[in-house]
């Protein structure tokens, strides 16, 4: 079975709806996608109406990108999110209290809000579909594999064009499978590269405001 697990939408920097996500997921045969919008769940309960309402057959499996004291993380499985701003350790302590689970997206990206480091996660991202040369991708899943810990991938989509370009194969029937399978490492990585016309833009307004910020700090 087929999850992108790294989604953005309108609730947060994303720019589609819920329902276009969904939309796309069903076009592209994915069984299952987790919605993981920066710092916010809201989403989450409009995306559960529409599959009940279209009485779709597609997991949906409740996530968040979490801003830590060091970066973006993901937790998947909760039912709300960890409070942000904390280390990723204690982001990690929080998601597990909490039931779910924890991904460490894009480790080594430049400019999208790395962490920079594999703390100690459930699972690590090593492929990202947003990138030009794919050396962050590597060097991610070196590390996992050297330390042992499961891989996963996520298209990291902010468009509904691009879900399902990030993809991690997992035999599973429910979130709770899901998440098991993923602790045990049980997982197969498909992907392909986003487009750069949907992520040039972002980068080059992150490396903007990152200078106008470093000038007013001078």
């Amino acid at each position: 079975m087929k999850f992108d697990l790294h989604i953005h939408s309108n609730y947060s920097d994303g720019h589609s709806s819920v329902e276009d996500i969904i939309r796309a997921a069903k076009r592209r045969s994915l069984d299952g996608i987790a919605l993981t919008d920066h710092d916010t769940m809201l989403g989450i309960p409009a995306a559960r109406r529409y599959i009940d309402e279209q009485k779709l057959d597609l997991i949906l499996i409740p996530g968040v990108e979490v801003t830590t004291s060091e970066g973006h993380l993901l937790v998947l499985g909760v039912d709300e999110p960890p409070q942000r701003k904390m280390s990723p350790e204690e982001t990690i302590e929080a998601a597990h209290t909490l039931g779910g689970i924890t991904d460490v997206p894009h480790p080594y990206h430049p400019f999208r809000h790395a962490i920079g480091r594999i703390p100690d996660v459930d699972a690590v991202e090593v492929y990202n579909s947003k990138h030009l040369f794919g050396l962050a991708n590597a060097r991610a899943r070196i590390e996992a594999q050297r330390r042992g810990i499961p891989m996963v991938a996520g298209s990291d989509s902010h468009f509904a064009e691009t879900v399902g370009l990030g993809v991690t194969e997992i035999q599973a029937e429910d979130v709770d499978g899901v998440l098991e399978e993923i602790r045990a490492g049980r997982t197969r990585i498909l992907g392909r590269r986003t487009p750069p016309r949907f992520f040039i833009g972002n980068t080059v307004t992150y490396i903007y405001r990152a200078v106008v910020r470093k000038g007013r700090r001078r």
